[in-house]
């Protein structure tokens, strides 16, 4: 067997391989401000990403193809890996780290990297073999034989992807793990890019084969910008395969519960996309730009708090610290509430000002504008408790329980299937029915957050709304929202009169949603500094601090 040790950098104070001593709170606004930073970037890009696309392709059937083609290769990712990084190997990995032994959590992250590679290529294999059974009675049913060919021909092609996606997954567990978020927040940025390229460059000559070939490019670079961090925590990398390393027990009953819950949840994605396919053309393609206009404050706000409250939620459980881990679950649920209710008032009070701004441009037109601001008032219904999910979620997994969660997110499904079929019928089959989609899942994610909720409150003693100032903080954040939401409802009548926009309106809309914004945020940071909201300095010494100078910890 032969090792490969990543040596540091020598004049690199991440030379010790032993992680830094925890600082929670400093250490929790530092790597917050990197994450969230890097997220911003990367929504931005995913924006423009977004954006380029529509220029290209509007709602059409090409890119409702497109659309429906990235099930097989997600569901592979995140059967495979991404259910084993978040919720089983970093908690582990950490363990073996903090009781004295690195060289066992090396040779744990060894073997689990080497198996999904291989599982991830055989899968892949076969997956592009079954693609048209896959496509023509699962992923695309409703869609006509000359798109489910397409799907077929997307789907195989993007079958190359998720083999570096995982190998950067593993990257970023790792990092994470070490309390390193630089380089594995910066990943999604240069994958964006390598997308938004092949949108610009590739799609002219080969259509949108061009973009399904920058999504391949775009995954080796996400791992490919890792490797140095990778160095530079002197990662100890061996050619082996060993199921009885020490941890991969622990590792296989955490992640075997989690494999279901991420079946789940890709079962809920797939099954919005073939009732979707059923509908008229460009319906799924809207479902998509209004989900990804969503994850806009999401990926800001709850992906970059999840992520760096994890493997300190993870520490503390290690070390029986569980006054500590609610509180530092407490303080990132209160800071997270606080920034995501004015971002749902706005995104549903600006919806259509947002789409135009946005998308229209090309072949993206007024038809595709409403049918994307439809959804969206839909979704951003939702938000609130996608981003609490995200973090609840984390919460469970640092409490190596990953069963909880799978059997609400399995409930989840089960009612949003049933409930989304029902609303289609009731928003008129056809037409207006993709809204029916989206509010199902804003309804059942709503509910997955208050049973988890609930339950978390029995994993981990004294979690609840009384508890850590939780309800007060709630109360006045809502509060705020509620009162920015009235001011918006009376302003935005008067602006939109002296602003009008139609079909030519995208300067018009740009200058409304900015004033919108501009108006909504000063209104709701204004209600919530009268009633004393001590998240308005929490949110901004969490997300926007900026630091001049590494520490010799290793915090930055």
């Amino acid at each position: 067997m032969q090792t490969t040790k990543l040596e540091p950098d020598p004049t690199s104070s991440t030379s010790d391989p032993r992680p830094p001593t925890p600082s929670p709170v400093r250490r929790m606004a530092v790597n917050t401000a990197i994450v969230g930073g890097a997220f911003i970037i990367s929504r931005v890009l995913g924006l423009l990403r977004e954006a380029v696309i529509a220029g290209q392709f509007g709602t059409s059937g090409q890119y409702d193809a497109y659309v429906a083609a990235f099930g097989v290769p997600d569901t592979l990712f995140l059967l495979i890996i991404g259910g084993a990084v978040g919720s089983a190997f970093i908690p582990v990995f950490t363990g073996l780290e903090r009781t004295g032994k690195p060289a066992q959590a090396w040779h744990l992250a060894s073997t689990l990297i080497n198996a999904s590679v291989v599982l991830l290529s055989l899968s892949g294999i076969i997956m592009g073999v079954a693609a048209p059974a896959l496509v023509a009675w699962i992923i695309a049913p409703g869609l006509t034989p000359e798109r489910q060919a397409l799907v077929v021909d997307l789907t195989r092609i993007l079958l190359l992807s998720p083999l570096f996606m995982g190998l950067g997954g593993w990257a970023q567990g790792i990092l994470n793990a070490r309390q390193r978020f630089a380089l594995s927040a910066l990943a999604p940025v240069f994958y964006n890019l390598a997308i938004i390229a092949g949108a610009l460059f590739l799609v002219p000559f080969w259509g949108i084969y061009g973009l399904a070939w920058g999504v391949v490019v775009g995954a080796m670079l996400h791992f490919g910008v890792q490797v140095p961090g990778l160095v530079r925590v002197g990662m100890r990398y061996s050619l082996r395969l060993n199921v009885r390393d020490e941890g991969a027990g622990e590792v296989g009953k955490l992640i075997l519960p989690r494999i279901l819950g991420q079946a789940a949840f890709q079962a809920n994605i797939i099954a919005v996309r073939a009732i979707g396919s059923f509908l008229s053309t460009g319906r799924i393609s809207a479902l998509n730009y209004s989900y990804q206009l969503m994850m806009l404050p999401h990926g800001v706000f709850a992906l970059s708090l999840a992520t760096v409250t994890f493997p300190t939620m993870a520490a503390q459980y290690a070390e029986g610290n569980l006054d500590g881990m609610r509180s530092t679950l407490a303080r990132a649920v209160k800071v997270l509430l606080f920034l995501t209710l004015p971002s749902a008032v706005g995104l549903f009070m600006l919806r259509e000002e947002i789409v135009i701004m946005l998308f229209q441009l090309g072949a993206f037109q007024q038809r595709d504008t409403q049918l994307v601001a439809s959804a969206l008032g839909y979704f951003s219904l939702g938000l609130v408790a996608y981003a609490v999910v995200e973090v609840l979620t984390r919460g469970f997994y640092a409490l190596h329980d990953t069963a909880t969660p799978v059997a609400v997110s399995v409930a989840t499904v089960v009612l949003n299937i049933g409930l989304s079929l029902a609303l289609v019928q009731w928003l008129h089959w056809g037409y207006w029915g993709h809204e029916g989609l989206a509010l199902s899942l804003a309804i059942t994610t709503t509910v997955e957050m208050v049973l988890m909720w609930v339950l978390l409150g029995r994993k981990l003693p004294g979690w609840g709304l009384g508890g850590e100032g939780l309800l007060l903080s709630i109360a006045k954040s809502g509060a705020a929202a509620v009162g920015m939401g009235l001011v918006l409802a009376f302003a935005l009548p008067a602006l939109r009169s002296l602003l009008p926009v139609g079909e030519a309106g995208k300067l018009a809309a740009i200058v409304l949603t900015l004033v919108g914004i501009g108006l909504g945020a000063l209104t709701y940071l204004g209600i919530a500094r009268l009633l004393r909201s001590e998240e308005v300095q929490a949110a901004s010494s969490m997300l926007f601090r900026r630091f001049r100078r590494r520490t010799k910890d290793g915090e930055a």
